[in-house]
């Protein structure tokens, strides 16, 4: 039984004990707290406990984002998903924010504000006021927001001149419309783009061992004394090798860790300290050398964890000794999908090492993405057979697993890195 947000374990015993709360209810409140939204058939639909819900039709619907207090799913849509719109999950309310543009959408960690790119403007709007955009900078190339939800981290456009590519700059930049830092809690005014704000870190020049053109997103470790992103290069280059590195927050430390693909959800931080894991290896192909590795930051050595003979295409942490992987038989040579070995789930306990299957997919099956959810303690992930694609969920370590949902459409394929998030996305606000 899990502990009911706001009482401990012992208060909630007694309560069970002395007939306070119904077990069967608690049951069903927890199951009601498993929430995703999901693409089938190009629509977007939700799935709360075991209730499904269509929230659009003939929109052709992609990468759903949940809002940090599950009220409100962003998405695209339209030719090419060019159109950004807002959903209203209560209601199935949905309104236009951007008609052509509204890339790269972040909600905000602790307010319902969603941030766009236009172009190379970084905007934000309010679900409740949709039609007022604040313009925050001009010239950005990748974002994030601040862990406090008070302003931005951002890398630079970038420009080739004769002598070379300019710098990339990684800059901080307050919540604001018009130049102004806007208090905390406070929606931001209309105006003019901000400056670029502080600059955190300029990255190296190009060299033999170093080329970077852009970044991708930021993300903070635990601690929120470090930055993992990567460095990318030109788009060519970009799809097989980038540099993943780390900064300190403050801007005083730099380092460049490993080679890894251009996919920013193969490098994770653990949910308490300082505990980077990703997939490294170069090659777009996640059907050879792509290798799950965690480090220490700042100056921990990468350890692999991925046994020869396998690659690892996807990863959740489950707690900080735990990671549970979607690992297949390595590929070296290239082949038609039916010849493509498929995952399994695997659970690594880090202090060992042990390698523990966890999922056992019908022949012609395999099992990607992996996301543990601790808001309800569970975890889930897709199978799939490259074709037809179910969400199934499980206890940790992939106890007692059930087909949650059933015929989701397929993400993205690239290479056999697939992206699921197009066409999932949990709701999983962590409790605190």
């Amino acid at each position: 039984m899990r502990v009911i947000r706001g009482l401990g374990w012992a208060l909630f015993a007694v309560a069970l004990i002395v007939g306070l709360v119904n077990p069967a209810i608690v049951a069903a409140k927890t199951k009601d707290s498993l929430k995703a939204a999901f693409v089938r058939g190009g629509d977007l639909w939700v799935k709360t406990g075991d209730a499904e819900r269509q929230l659009t039709k003939g929109e052709v619907v992609r990468n759903p984002k949940w809002s940090f207090d599950g009220e409100w799913i962003a998405y695209s849509t339209g030719e090419n998903q060019q159109e950004l719109k807002l959903l209203q999950a209560s209601t199935g309310r949905s309104q236009l924010v951007s008609r052509t543009g509204g890339s790269n959408y972040q909600w905000s960690p602790d307010h319902n504000r969603l941030a766009f790119l236009l172009e190379q403007k970084l905007v934000w709007v309010s679900p409740n006021m949709p039609d007022r955009q604040a313009e925050i900078a001009e010239g950005i190339g990748n974002y994030s927001w601040l862990p406090e939800g008070n302003g931005f981290i951002a890398s630079t456009v970038t420009e080739l001149l004769p002598d070379g590519w300019t710098p990339v700059r990684i800059v901080e930049i307050p919540l604001t419309g018009n130049g102004v830092a806007a208090p905390k809690g406070q929606p931001a005014s209309e105006g003019k783009p901000a400056s670029l704000g502080r600059t955190l870190f300029v990255l190296p020049k190009q060299s033999d061992d170093f080329f970077a053109v852009g970044t991708s997103g930021f993300k903070y470790s635990t601690s929120g004394k470090w930055i993992a992103f990567l460095a990318t290069p030109t788009a060519s280059l970009s799809a097989d090798s980038n540099t993943l590195c780390l900064l300190a927050s403050d801007g005083q430390g730099f380092r460049k860790v490993d080679q890894m693909v251009n996919n920013n959800e193969w490098f994770k931080w653990a949910d308490r300290g300082d505990k980077l894991a990703y997939i490294g290896g170069i090659g777009r192909e996640a059907t050879s050398n792509k290798q799950l590795k965690v480090l220490e930051a700042p100056t921990g050595k990468p350890i692999s964890y991925t046994p020869s003979g396998y690659v690892d295409q996807g990863f959740t942490w489950e707690g900080l000794q735990h990671i549970v992987v979607s690992r297949a038989k390595e590929l070296k040579s290239t082949g038609s999908p039916a010849t493509k070995p498929l995952p399994n789930l695997v659970e690594i306990k880090l202090q060992g090492p042990r390698n523990k299957p966890i999922s056992q997919p019908p022949a012609k099956y395999g099992d990607f993405n992996p996301q543990y959810l601790p808001y309800v303690n569970e975890l889930g992930w897709v199978r799939s057979d490259r074709s037809q694609s179910n969400v199934l969920i499980s206890g940790r370590g992939g106890k007692q697993p059930q087909v949650w949902i059933k015929n989701i459409d397929a993400g993205a394929d690239f290479y056999e890195q697939w992206r699921w998030s197009e066409v999932l996305s949990f709701y999983n606000r962590t409790e605190g």
